[in-house]
Parts: C-alpha cells; structure tokens; sequence
C-alpha cells in the first residue's frame, strides 16, 4: 500500500503542469453549471479521465523501468495503452456540442471546449513522449519513429471507432466481433469509408505532426 501510494504521488508531481490545467478545465466547467444551471458538459469530466489514463500506464512505467524487461508484463500493458490512446486526443471532437443558443457567450463555451481538448491532447502527446523514450532503449530511433506514426495513425482510427460507430475501449473485449465486423465494413463499403479513412489519415497524420513539434523530443 505505501508503495502505491508512494506511486501516485511521483505521478502527480512529474505531471503537475498537464494536471494543473485539468483543473483549470473543471474550475471552468463548474462556473459553466453556476451560471446556466446545467451539467451538459459534465460528459467532458469523463472523458477528460480517460484521455489521462494511457498517460498513467506511461508513468507508472517511467516509475518502474524494470516493467519493460518483463514482456509477460510489459506487452499487455503496452497493449492497454494503445486502445486507451485515442481518448487523448478525442476530446477535439467534442466540438461537434459546441451550441451557440445557451445563457452563456458562445466564447466563453468554445474556451471551455479548447481548454478541455488540448489538455487531452497534452495528456496524450506527453504519454506518446514516454512510450518514444521506453522504445528507444530496445530499438534504433528509425524504426521508433515509424512505431511512432504507426501509433497516431491508429488512433486517428480509434477516434473514427469511438465518435462514429460510437464504441469504447474495453469493447475490444466486451464485443470483438461485432467490432471487427463494423469495422471492416466501414473501411470497404462505400461512403462510409471515405469517412473512415478520411478521419484516420487526417487526426492520425495531425497528432503525429504535433507530436514531432514536441520540445523533448530529438532526432
């Protein structure tokens, strides 16, 4: 238990900046119901959690290098990241609620909404940093960055999986084959997969495009 706890509180402090504006983001969301006495966008408080969640697999991991050496440990959590990944940056769709009839000024929702959506992406940019590092210890930087792309480009696709055929994570395991079945059919059959493909290439190519921006990061 101390350990844990021990855990947690290197987590918080090394992610203090990202953590600092979710609650930036909240304080803002609960000004937001003060005023117009609604929780309509309380949905971001969740999905905000989860675009944090593949960023706490990567700290835990930066916590406890010897994880890495253990495949039977590391690889199922490496896997778990990935599916979790493209809650980060999801929450750029989340503009599609953006209404413009509320008691609030329309600019003070569309900060509500950037706030929350770079600060998934920040979320998911830093994780990315840490996987970058992790896999840079086992494999040339070459091959990191092609993992790299890999990586973005599917989760421009699993933004397309959870905004359009409207699926979560843990359906890879709750219904898999009713999500492969979805899934191929909206990768073949037109016009779903102009939608599709056009999501995927175009949030995954800008996620990898803003993670090569990223400060930390050298050839």
């Amino acid at each position: 238990m101390k350990e844990i706890k021990l855990s947690i509180k290197q987590s918080i402090r090394h992610n203090s900046h990202v953590l600092l504006l979710g609650a930036f983001c909240i304080a803002l969301l609960l000004v937001r119901a003060k005023l117009t006495h609604s929780i309509f966008y309380f949905f971001l408080i969740w999905n905000l959690f989860l675009a944090f969640t593949p960023l706490a697999i990567t700290s835990y991991l930066m916590e406890k290098p010897y994880l890495v050496e253990k495949k039977w440990l590391f690889l199922p959590m490496l896997f778990a990241w990935l599916l979790l990944l493209p809650n980060a940056p999801y929450l750029i769709t989340d503009f599609m609620h953006l209404k413009r009839e509320t008691s609030v000024p329309v600019w003070f929702d569309v900060l509500l909404l950037i706030s929350f959506s770079m600060t998934g992406l920040l979320f998911g940019l830093k994780s990315m940093k840490q996987v970058f590092y992790i896999l840079a210890i086992q494999f040339n930087y070459f091959i990191v960055w092609i993992i790299l792309y890999g990586i973005c480009i599917l989760s421009g696709f699993g933004i397309y999986v959870g905004r359009f055929l409207r699926y979560n994570s843990w359906d890879v395991l709750h219904r898999p084959l009713e999500l492969i079945s979805e899934i191929f059919t909206s990768l073949t059959s037109r016009p779903d997969c102009v939608t599709a493909w056009g999501v995927t290439l175009g949030f995954g190519t800008f996620l990898f495009l803003l993670f090569l921006m990223h400060p930390d990061i050298e050839d």
